[in-house]
């Protein structure tokens, strides 16, 4: 039987795993599964006052930083903000981080989450599953993997066009060490923040979606997730922490 799995996390930019699926990151790590970040975009606009080859290798530093925190292993898939199209050659790179990375689950962008680098994302994340276990696709450089993972979309704080969560993963012990991994980001609070949205606490927004989400699923804090139903990424296990295998899960 297979006790250990392995997850993907899929993100736009730098902090965006952060602040949506930390906490269930943290709780894999726990349960001693490996966990990967893969981040597409480098944060090389984000940012009034710097250049932008200057906030990008803040926010690079920054990224790895919180990884440390969760546990995980940083990818950074180097595109500038605002370039993650639904092309062949932005799709084939997703593919080799699938392949790489080989995992049973990825948590990533709903497609219909708000800006075209988080629906993008989202939507090369789930075509790219099914993909990275077929063969024979040119351009690609690692080898196929034996199974689809399944994928998971993760709560966006960007539109309310989102189908509600149909799965809950408790973080009530985690959250604080999820606010620190989001910590690390710090060139994206305070005057960013206001200069750039117009309010300076994003840790208030994280609390009160964390805790909403704890209220619906009867615990303090909890992260929310609504799983890809399509043949053939669904599964009829468990696999969001705790993560609970069936007798045909080899």
């Amino acid at each position: 039987m297979r006790e250990k799995i392995t997850v993907l996390a899929v993100g736009a930019h730098p902090d965006d795993i952060e602040v949506a699926c930390a906490g269930t990151l943290i709780r894999y790590v726990k349960e001693g599964h490996k966990v990967f970040i893969a981040t597409a975009c480098t944060g090389n606009v984000g940012s009034k006052t710097l250049s932008g080859p200057e906030i990008e290798a803040i926010r690079a530093v920054e990224a790895q930083k919180a990884a440390n925190v969760i546990g995980a292993e940083l990818i950074m898939l180097g595109y500038q903000d605002g370039e993650v199209w639904l092309d062949n050659p932005t799709w084939k790179k997703v593919v080799d981080v699938i392949r790489r990375t080989n995992p049973d689950v990825i948590l990533t962008h709903d497609r219909d989450d708000y800006t075209h680098d988080h629906s993008n994302v989202g939507e090369l994340a789930y075509r790219a599953a099914i993909w990275a276990s077929v063969a024979n696709i040119p351009d690609t450089q690692y080898p196929p993997i034996d199974h689809i993972p399944t994928v998971f979309y993760f709560e966006t704080s960007g539109t309310n066009r989102i189908a509600p969560p149909d799965h809950y993963v408790d973080i009530s012990q985690e959250f604080e060490q999820k606010c620190l991994a989001f910590r690390q980001h710090s060139s994206q609070h305070g005057d960013f923040l206001e200069k750039q949205f117009g309010f300076k606490d994003w840790f208030e927004y994280v609390e009160i979606v964390n805790k909403m989400r704890g209220f619906q699923c009867g615990c303090k804090y909890a992260e929310a997730f609504r799983v890809v139903q399509t043949w053939p990424n669904h599964k009829a296990y468990r696999l969001l922490p705790p993560v609970q295998f069936d007798s045909h899960y080899q």
